[in-house]
């Protein structure tokens, strides 16, 4: 698990936004520090080097979100998974 940010606040649709200082890919799980899922990456803005981390909680977490402002978050290590077609290979 890498480091993501800590929480800087949430917005007024629920998602939380992360100050971090790196830029993960788009639709990157991330994680609490006891290892739960929380939502996934949905935007990047603000300034290159330390951007601003947009992310959409999933419903099931939704709650106790409020409190955890200051809260470090995490992102896996391992690349996604890559959906679509795969490739035959030749006999």
């Amino acid at each position: 698990m890498k480091k993501l940010g800590t929480i800087s606040h949430f917005t007024n649709k629920g998602r939380i936004i992360v100050r971090s200082d790196q830029t993960p890919g788009f639709g990157v799980s991330v994680f609490s520090e006891n290892k739960r899922r929380i939502g996934t990456v949905v935007d990047v803005f603000g300034p290159t080097k330390k951007p601003y981390i947009s992310v959409k909680v999933h419903a099931k977490n939704s709650k106790n979100l409020k409190n955890r402002v200051g809260e470090t978050l995490f992102v896996s290590s391992k690349p996604t998974k890559r959906w679509g077609r795969k490739k035959r290979k030749k006999k």
